[in-house]
């Protein structure tokens, strides 16, 4: 029994390190992984030729790139190992039978994100009148994750992906869950998670009526309008929403090019990714190496904006990070590598991977998503479950 139920137990103890302990989620997911990959062997050795494994081991290559430059810096090693969870989940991925994913670990991640939200909830329901203070200051409520609530709204994306692309649940069942966490991410107001929340619906909406053959265009409109009311409706029924949003328009007038006011969240980010845009233009063939983005990054921001220094070390956005570290070139390999699975998933019609890898790149836009250890787990856990369900051949199976 407990060894058929092993790799349950696994990911239970995994999404407990993901909420509350980043050393227990790194611990859990070596552990996982060396014992998936005897397990993998065993099973087909072939898996060690497939897409989705290649795919995994190319960020360990490029991130090459950008360690040349200064062999024995430590920030070049911390990423490296935050970059060894791709091919590590997707040799667990490749272990676990697809039936117990399917059966069990969708279940028990939907019953994490159930667990994940009540932790806000209370905090809104103890004091909400507070909340919505905090929320015109810009501040979002607490949450798991040591309080990261973009990569937690990244989480409960993941979430709803997983509800509207497996046929787990019923129709009726989807649509009721699907609508609730739809609530529930547009409630938590994180703007990050909005943008994901609605690429997701929208890119899944479009590709499904473009590839039905009874397609209406009154069904896609009438969808369309249908949405916007929610969103609308969800707009005077949450006063922190309109909190957030009123905060944020307030703050982008209040952005001035060529000053930097730190108490301005956005315009924090804005003026750290413009000091690293004026440095890669002025310096297009200029490759640091990782060790070396902050201290650029640092010198930037004082060329840049005359102050003497900022409390980030990377630009809130990861091709501005590769360019920075590993040139334009590397930034190049990294977009072919992170875009490559969609177009994978365009000839295998797995609408979740489209939809996800689309998600994740739009954080980027606006985070080094992929720098982090939660950001890197999110991106490759719901994306290496999506592709083996699509998998329609040995080579691919995984």
């Amino acid at each position: 029994m407990l060894k058929k139920n092993l790799s349950v137990y696994w990911l239970i103890i995994l999404l407990g390190g993901l909420f509350w302990s980043r050393a227990l989620l790194s611990i859990t997911v070596v552990a996982w992984a060396v014992m998936s990959l005897f397990q993998a062997i065993k099973i087909d050795t072939s898996f060690f030729k497939s897409r989705i494994f290649i795919w995994s081991l190319a960020p360990l290559c490029l991130w090459l790139l950008g360690a040349w430059q200064d062999p024995f810096g430590k920030l070049n090693y911390d990423y490296f190992l935050t970059l060894t969870a791709y091919p590590a989940i997707v040799i667990i991925i490749q272990a676990t039978p697809k039936k117990i994913i399917e059966n069990q670990w969708v279940k028990i991640w939907l019953l994490a994100t159930v667990i994940g939200l009540s932790y806000p909830l209370f905090w809104y329901l103890k004091d909400f009148a507070a909340v919505h203070k905090a929320y015109g200051t810009g501040q979002s409520l607490p949450t798991f994750m040591d309080t990261d609530h973009v990569r937690f709204s990244i989480f409960l994306c993941s979430s709803f992906l997983f509800i509207l692309s497996t046929n787990l649940l019923k129709k009726k069942i989807k649509l009721i869950l699907g609508s609730i966490l739809f609530f529930f991410i547009l409630f938590l107001s994180v703007r990050t998670g909005w943008v994901l929340l609605l690429s997701i619906v929208c890119l899944f909406s479009l590709i499904s009526f473009i590839q039905s053959k009874k397609r209406k265009l009154s069904h896609l409109l009438i969808g369309t309008c249908f949405l916007f009311s929610i969103i609308t409706l969800a707009y005077f029924v949450f006063p922190n929403m309109q909190q957030k949003m009123a905060y944020s328009i307030w703050e982008y007038r209040q952005y001035k090019p060529g000053n930097f006011n730190p108490d301005f969240s956005d315009g924090t980010r804005r003026s750290i990714n413009d000091a690293a845009l004026q440095y890669v233009q002025n310096n297009i063939t200029a490759n640091t190496g990782w060790q070396a983005v902050s201290p650029t990054l640092q010198s930037a921001f004082l060329t840049y904006f005359n102050h003497p220094s900022t409390a980030f070390g990377w630009p809130f956005n990861q091709w501005l990070f590769w360019w920075m570290g590993s040139g334009w070139w590397g930034m190049i390999l990294f977009s072919i590598w992170l875009f490559y699975p969609l177009v994978r998933s365009f000839h295998q019609n797995n609408l979740g991977i489209i939809c996800w890898t689309v998600a994740i790149a739009l954080s980027c836009l606006v985070e080094t998503t992929l720098n982090y250890q939660y950001g890197v787990l999110l991106h490759v856990l719901p994306l290496a479950i999506l592709w083996k369900f699509s998998a329609t051949s040995k080579s691919d199976n995984s």
